[in-house]
Parts: structure tokens; C-alpha cells; sequence
């Protein structure tokens, strides 16, 4: 995948983490470590232009290096909370791609103290744990702050920060989608068990490894998924 590619990929998967609900209020965002393993291709700080995730396009997206420094785009700074990425790419070299975001029902839970439990499919990614982080302030802006969520990651899929929002890796730009839409998924399915009853989740013995660890073929086959319905909306059909 050459640069254009991965920016174009990137402006896309913003664009449908707000389609599918996986932030709230326009904002989020997903990042991808460059090819040489020293720079990180991110939106641009568009909030600052009056643009929200979903608008986000291939133009939007800057580099920067490990300092935050913004190296080639069109804005003078990147979205904020980078530090967790630059954290997160040093601690892992599993990690390639990583999402911000501020999904509703996975912010409830982990304000009543309560993890995601695989209770459904989409929970079976996350069968073994997403810790919860409880830091001040309410935004990752320092060095510390972003070593600090990276590391109470650990090797898990994905972090929540108690009282505002979501951390989550994958091994590609379509993975860290995917997982991210994966964890509001859950996180809805079982606030809404926990009101009807307790939710119970699936022994990991229980789970197949695919659905514990998707492959590429399932990774592509949602993101596809998504690809096209955004399409569809982007582009409606004439009569």
C-alpha cells in the first residue's frame, strides 16, 4: 500500500466511524505508522476549519513524526492525543494502525466501572479484557499521559479512558476499524442486557479462533462492508 493509498484508506475509516456510530459529535480519529517506521500519517487538526470526522478526506491527512511535528499536509498541527500513538507504536510492534474515538455506549459502561464482556460475537474480540484507565485530565495531551494509557493497554485490543473515550490498535488500518466499531457494538449489546438482566458471557472454550482473533479474510470482508455502505451514501443511486 503506497502513501496515497494509505490516506485515502485513512480519510475513509473516519468517515465511517461516524456513519456507523463509533464517536460521538464528530470526533475521533484513526492514524497508521508510516511505511518507514518513523513517521504517522493522521488527520489534521480539522476542527480547528469548522470539519468533523466525516468529513475527512485524503487532503486532511498529515505527517508527523514521533514529536508531533507535522512534516508534509496542509495543516500546521495534527489531531490532538497523538501521544498514545507514538507510545503505543514504540511499546508494540504488532501495532500499525490505532483509533481515538468516543463511543457512547463503551464510555457508559466504563463509567459504572464495568468492562466489555463477550457476551456476542463482536465481544468475543475483547474475551481477554479491556482495562480501563482513570488518568486526568480528560484528554491525553503529554507524553506521560500517552505512555500511561499505552501501557495500562498492555496487549489488549483496545483501552478505555473513564469518563472519555476509547483507545483501540490492529495490526492494519482495516483491523483497528473494525475492532473500534467492534468495541461500540459490545459495549451497546450489553448495556442493553445489563437493563433486562445479568449478561452472560461466552466461555473462551466456547469461542472459535476466528472469532477470537479474526483473520485478514474477515478483517476485509467487514471493511468492505462498511466501504460500501458509505459509498452508497456518498454516492446515492439516481432513477
Amino acid at each position: 500500500m503506497n502513501l496515497d493509498e494509505a490516506k485515502e484508506k485513512l480519510a475513509r475509516s473516519c468517515r465511517i466511524l461516524e456513519m456507523e456510530d463509533a464517536t460521538q459529535e464528530g470526533r475521533g480519529h484513526i492514524c497508521v505508522l508510516h511505511p518507514d517506521g518513523e513517521k504517522i500519517l493522521i488527520p489534521g487538526h480539522v476542527h480547528d476549519y469548522g470539519k468533523a470526522i466525516g468529513d475527512i478526506q485524503k487532503d486532511d491527512i498529515v505527517t508527523i513524526d514521533f514529536d508531533g511535528t507535522v512534516l508534509e499536509g496542509k495543516y500546521e498541527e495534527s489531531m490532538g492525543e497523538f501521544y498514545f500513538y507514538t507510545a503505543v507504536f514504540r511499546l508494540r510492534s504488532d501495532v500499525k494502525s490505532a483509533v481515538h474515538c468516543h463511543p457512547t455506549y463503551a464510555n457508559i459502561l466504563a463509567a459504572a466501572g464495568k468492562s466489555i464482556l463477550p457476551i456476542t460475537r463482536h465481544g468475543c474480540l475483547f474475551y481477554d479484557g479491556v482495562p480501563i484507565y482513570e488518568g486526568f485530565p480528560l484528554y491525553v495531551g503529554t507524553k506521560q499521559m500517552g505512555e500511561e494509557v499505552a501501557k495500562r493497554l498492555g496487549d489488549k485490543r483496545a483501552v478505555l479512558h473513564r469518563g472519555h473515550g476509547a483507545f483501540v490498535v490492529g495490526e492494519s488500518i482495516e483491523a483497528a476499524l473494525v475492532t473500534a466499531i467492534a468495541l461500540e457494538r459490545a459495549a451497546r449489546t450489553q448495556v442493553y442486557a445489563s437493563i433486562l438482566g445479568t449478561p452472560s458471557p461466552i466461555s473462551v472454550d466456547r469461542m472459535t479462533e476466528r472469532e477470537k482473533n479474526p483473520d485478514d479474510e474477515v478483517i476485509n470482508d467487514f471493511f468492505g462492508y462498511y466501504s460500501g455502505k458509505l459509498q452508497k451514501i456518498e454516492q446515492p443511486m439516481t432513477a
